[in-house]
């Protein structure tokens, strides 16, 4: 058998195919989304407390303030920097009178960008989102005949060369139900 390269070659040439090897990207992944709500008692305001759930009703004046908290996790050597944050809202409606299972998801009613300016190396950062129309959304649906019974964020960091999809886009679901 003809030998094609020597030890020092072919070290050489294995050293040369690592230093050439792409390094693996910043990658900054959302992992969690919890949702908050500021509700008003008489004529203060509470502190944001986690809910699982919210109250609410078309005929009804929402008065609480609702956000959401969304966790950023960068696993890389690096700062990310300049992030962008995409997000879109949605609701779930039922018609009056229908039964759960005829529930449907509706188009976005509101889409915004919003910026993180870092998160360090190693570490996980935690951003609001607390722009929703939701008080809008529920007064344009008094004496519509249908009724709302979730809120949907999804929301994804704008994506860089390398990123993995399934760790930059992420959603969350909030049931809402009669106060």
């Amino acid at each position: 058998m003809k030998k094609i390269f020597s030890a020092g070659g072919l070290a050489l040439i294995l050293a040369l195919s690592a230093f050439s090897a792409r390094p693996a990207a910043a990658q900054t992944e959302i992992t969690k989304i919890d949702w908050e709500v500021s509700k008003l008692q008489g004529k203060n305001r509470i502190p944001f407390a986690p809910v699982a759930e919210l109250r609410a009703d078309p005929e009804l004046k929402f008065t609480d303030k609702l956000r959401a908290v969304v966790t950023l996790r960068n696993n890389s050597a690096k700062d990310a920097e300049g992030l962008v944050l995409r997000y879109s809202l949605k609701l779930r409606l039922q018609k009056a009178g229908d039964p759960q299972e005829k529930a449907f998801w509706a188009v976005p009613f509101y889409v915004e960008e919003i910026r993180v300016a870092a998160v360090k190396a190693k570490t996980e950062r935690q951003t609001r989102v607390i722009n929703f129309e939701f008080p809008d959304q529920l007064r344009k649906l008094r004496n519509s005949g249908f009724l709302p019974t979730a809120l949907k964020l999804e929301i994804m960091v704008c994506p860089r060369q390398g990123d993995e999809p399934l760790q930059i886009i992420r959603e969350a679901v909030i049931e809402i139900l009669k106060p």
